[in-house]
């Protein structure tokens, strides 16, 4: 395996898990690669949902990427900022498709819980003529080709309180105000908190997706994905959707992988990474490119 840190900025990274090129099989076979989002509600990124999860993909024969973008209050509009991260991310990749033998259409962003928010936001927004302009290349160069969401983020329907510092305050030194966080600003306007609702970016240019969460979920509410199912039905997005009824946020891979405390196991909700490759069949099985294309 190819593991090695490449800088994207002064305050983000990506940590890669190319699997070897064997002369016992599949010699010289471009892979998809599947680049980790970890969630963290923008303030830190979870090790819970990084590594564990790139291996994993790494075991049904996927290379892997994990994206540390800024937080920590580093930089004011963390998931904007993010956004344009996540994008230097999947153009570095490409660019280095052919040396790290990585099928360059076949290009996958998965995250959790607020890392479901960054890779839905490249999903539906990798065409914007903005985004292009700041990393001076295509909209090509920055598609994503499929995404996998785990209990993810998907819209805010209300103002953050001005001292609301969330889990961060035990995190960082100065916390910045969590509407400062997300949006940049004390108080968003209703055009900044429509860009944070990625609810109204879905298009017929959104790549198809799998989805899961649970009906437990007390931090983001599950309504998240079912309201994410229906506009993807509406702009007829393929898609997969799974609400499992119990579980908690944050459960991961579900097992002693990533595993903090006995409720993170959950031996029905693990089978949403079994469910998630049988999915992913389809596209990343089929001679000749995806069926999507």
């Amino acid at each position: 395996m190819i593991n090695e840190r490449i800088k994207i900025n002064d305050t983000a990274y990506m940590d890669t898990y190319l699997l070897h090129n064997s002369k016992e099989y599949n010699v010289g076979k471009k892979r998809p690669l599947v680049i980790v989002c970890p969630g963290g509600g923008y303030a830190f990124t979870s090790d819970r949902e990084a590594e564990p999860i790139a291996l994993k993909f790494n075991s049904i024969g996927m290379h892997a990427v994990v994206l540390w973008y800024t937080v920590y209050d580093q930089v004011k509009n963390v998931p904007k900022n993010a956004l344009v991260e996540a994008a230097a991310c999947v153009k570095y990749v490409r660019e280095h498709s052919e040396e790290w033998l990585v099928d360059h259409d076949q290009i996958i962003i998965c995250g959790f819980s607020a890392g479901g928010h960054l890779a839905l936001s490249l999903a539906v927004k990798w065409n914007q003529s903005w985004l292009c302009e700041a990393l001076h290349t295509t909209s090509e160069q920055l598609k994503v080709n499929l995404c996998i969401l785990g209990y993810p983020a998907t819209m805010v329907e209300k103002v953050f309180d001005e001292d609301d510092f969330g889990f961060a305050s035990s995190l960082i030194k100065e916390p910045n105000t969590a509407n400062e966080r997300f949006f940049g600003v004390k108080r968003p306007t209703e055009k900044e908190l429509d860009e944070y609702n990625l609810l109204n970016f879905v298009s017929e240019d959104t790549p198809p997706m799998f989805v899961w969460h649970t009906y437990e979920d007390v931090l983001v509410d599950v309504n998240n994905s079912l309201m994410l199912g229906m506009k993807l039905r509406e702009h007829h997005v393929p898609f997969e959707l799974h609400i499992f009824e119990k579980g908690e946020h944050g459960l991961a891979l579900c097992d002693r992988t990533t595993a903090r405390k006995a409720s993170h196991h959950n031996d029905h909700v693990i089978h949403w990474f079994d469910l998630c490759e049988e999915w992913m069949q389809a596209y990343i099985d089929k001679d000749g490119g995806w069926k999507w294309m």
